[in-house]
């Protein structure tokens, strides 16, 4: 089976032009919007290669043992508890994901841990009575300062931006007189800023150097993280121009995990009362970043709309605030952020895919071109989803280069197909082509038997015209005329299948059913006598209408000798494909009835008459009260079957008045019984009267009264 289209598009200025065209329209779009039209599938591809380990991150949450009746103020104790053990057991930096108001009521209990059996170690208000029945309540001991750290957990520890109006309060009103000289260089404040890009769905790590991530990161591996920032060709500019980065997620987690492969450690433990259970949950988080989540899994105070929500084949779960953090940390460490294919690969990409789009679309069948286009879209989906590293791949750019490509050399091929089209419909008849096309590319039409009419009209004279015209121009020019302005009808107007041109001759055919035979007859005869007025009109007009053009002696004698016969017969035929199995076909009839219409035909030189007709359809003249005369029952050159024969022409014809018709059929009737007429012969006759006598003396009359022609 070929691939080729058997209509190819072979102009290669043409061909270069649309790559051009489709190569700019996709380096065009992937310069305008970027990574922004492929969020759809980038998005998939993050979901499908999610991160399974953490190893520079760990979070801490308030798990189910934290006791309800303890409140996230009351808790900082605890977190507080939770961060030096976290320090001494390896952890490299700790924030606290809160927005923690330094404003805080020190007469209030505080829990300073929780026990074995879930019970609230609880920092109480102390009451200190200055006189008898008096009581002054001062605050507990955890009230002076609830986030009172070791002077080694100080320094790495880091907090969300506090609430508006309260940056400049005092820190020691929640860490301590004796904290303030081991507080980080850089602060103690770090951004928890969540940027997006065109849309509020979170895929950004924020590259500010005051985010909690970079923060965080930097104090887990310094020379890492700023190898890791050096890649600047894979920023982007998120929403108010702020540089960020993409970032790999992990599947959102809403249950503790206590290994060190996905360190997702509950606050009962790390706070609890008892050192030894503490001190080995922190071990889970040495040599990590550690970021305090201030809610339990299972909130949606703080989560956040990702990738894992909205992909299409995602877990659609939002993720927790802390856990995308521990993701940003993870991506900027491990390297392992989704990445862009450089500028240069993406730009070969999508003029490589321009050049092939375009050169398919222009030789390749069209059903192999949808297929070229879809093995595209599934590489590119693969390089996508199973790459990696290298995932934020110019999908949408890269097929909308191909549509481009396609629909320009599409368009071409309709184009080609139209001219196709109307060059079919001059060279074929509407209801052949209605026929053919409703056959595959590489069909033939199935050969069928069809009843039909057949009209033949032959040009009288045409031998000798062509030699008296001598020059090839003239003699087209002249049968062209003609032929437009008589058999045009047939089809226009009459409904007829053409069957051929052959030189002067013209056959025409009309298929029909049993039940359409009368219509049909009715139509032919109509359309016979028709197209033998208007090629009388066309004789009548050949001296005026070329008088310029050809010399008058010319003329003369092409008036003199131009005329035109017509015949109808019907019968059975085989309709479908004439020629080789390879090569060009005609499409056309065979069959008897052919062969008897352009005998019948030729006998329009021997008798007084343009159209002859056989029986069958005479029948049919004779219900429609049109005027014919028997002609005979003739059995042609080639036919082992006689035909009665019927000249057919108009009422206002003097050849076809009653009177003449009926004198010329009793001369007629006495030839037929071999006996002298003492009738005369109609004077308008005179041709057929010598014709039947020429037939009669040569013997040609048989004993059943049919006349057998030897000769055309």
């Amino acid at each position: 089976m070929s691939i080729i289209s058997e209509s190819p598009i072979n102009s290669v200025k043409l061909l270069v032009n649309f790559i051009l065209i489709a190569a700019l329209t996709g380096l065009g779009l992937d310069y305008a919007f970027d990574t922004r039209i492929d969020y759809w599938i980038h998005d998939q591809a993050v979901v499908k290669q999610a991160r399974s380990q953490w190893k520079y991150a760990a979070v801490v949450v308030m798990d189910e043992k934290t006791p309800e009746d303890v409140s996230r103020i009351q808790a900082l104790p605890l977190f507080a508890l939770a961060s030096d053990r976290l320090v001494a057991a390896g952890a490299k930096g700790l924030f606290l994901d809160a927005r923690v108001s330094k404003e805080q009521e020190g007469r209030m209990p505080y829990a300073s841990c929780i026990e074995s059996n879930g019970d609230v170690r609880w920092s109480m208000p102390q009451c200190e009575a200055p006189a008898a029945n008096q009581c002054q309540v001062l605050s507990s001991t955890a009230g002076d300062a609830p986030l009172k750290l070791q002077e080694q957990t100080m320094a790495r520890f880091h907090i969300a931006p506090f609430p508006p109006g309260q940056k400049n309060l005092p820190d020691f009103l929640l860490f301590g007189f004796d904290a303030l000289p081991f507080m980080s260089e850089q602060g103690i404040e770090a951004s928890d800023r969540l940027l997006t890009r065109h849309d509020p769905i979170a895929r950004w790590i924020d590259l500010y150097s005051g985010h909690a991530v970079l923060r965080l990161a930097a104090t887990v591996d310094p020379e890492r993280l700023q190898h890791s920032l050096n890649d600047t060709a894979q920023n982007e500019a998120c929403d108010k121009d702020q540089p960020c980065r993409r970032i790999r997620l992990s599947k959102p987690l809403y249950s503790v995990q206590l290994n060190d492969k996905q360190a997702f450690l509950p606050l009962s433990r790390l706070a609890s009362c008892d050192p030894d259970i503490g001190m080995k949950t922190a071990a889970l988080a040495a040599g990590k970043a550690v970021i305090f989540q201030v809610t339990t899994p299972t909130e949606s105070t703080d989560t956040v709309i990702t990738a894992m929500t909205t992909a299409t084949f995602g877990p659609k779960l939002l993720t927790p605030g802390a856990q995308y953090l521990a993701d940003g940390i993870e991506s900027l460490l491990n390297g392992d952020y989704p990445r862009r294919p450089g500028a240069i690969i993406n730009g070969v990409l999508i003029i490589s895919v321009a050049v092939f789009s375009v050169l398919a679309g222009g030789f390749l069948k069209q059903s192999l071109l949808w297929l070229f286009g879809g093995l595209i879209f599934a590489m590119l989906v693969a390089l996508c989803v199973f790459n990696p590293l290298v995932q934020l791949w110019p999908v949408t750019a890269t097929m909308l280069t191909f549509v481009v490509s396609v629909l320009q050399t599409t368009t071409v091929r309709l184009l080609i197909g139209s001219k196709h089209g109307e060059l079919l419909k001059k060279y074929l008849t509407e209801k052949a082509i209605k026929e053919l096309s409703k056959l595959k590319a590489k069909d033939s039409f199935k050969n069928s038997c069809k009843q039909v009419v057949v009209l033949i009209s032959d040009v009288e004279g045409y031998s000798m015209i062509s030699g008296i015209l001598k020059e090839p121009e003239n003699l087209l020019s002249l049968m062209n005329d003609y032929l437009n302005e008589t058999s045009r009808i047939l089809d226009e107007k009459y409904n007829g299948w053409l069957e051929a041109y052959v030189g002067d001759m013209v056959c025409y055919h009309w298929p029909f059913d049993e039940q359409e035979q009368a219509e049909t007859y009715q139509n032919t005869l109509n359309a016979a006598l028709e197209l033998s007025q208007l090629q009388q009109n066309f004789f009548a007009s050949v001296p005026s209408r070329y008088a310029g053009k050809f010399e008058p002696d010319v003329l003369a004698e092409i008036g003199k000798t131009i005329d035109a016969g017509i015949s109808l017969t019907s019968g059975r035929v085989v309709m479908g494909d004439l020629g080789p199995e390879k090569g060009v076909k005609k499409f056309g009839i065979l069959g008897d009835p052919l062969n008897l219409a352009s005998r019948v035909e030729s006998l329009t030189r021997l008798f007084n008459t343009e159209i002859i007709i056989t029986g069958e359809i005479a029948e049919t003249a004779q219900q429609l009260n049109l005027p014919i005369r028997r002609l005979g029952l003739i059995c042609v050159k080639g036919q082992n079957k006689a035909s009665m024969l019927y000249a057919l022409g108009h009422a206002d014809d003097q050849r076809f008045t009653t009177q003449v018709i009926l004198a010329w059929e009793q001369w007629l009737t006495d030839i037929e019984q071999f006996q002298a007429s003492s009738r005369s012969c109609p004077e308008i006759f005179e041709l057929d009267r010598n014709t039947i006598e020429g037939w009669l003396k040569r013997g040609l009359l048989t004993d059943t009264k049919e006349w057998t022609l030897h000769e055309k």
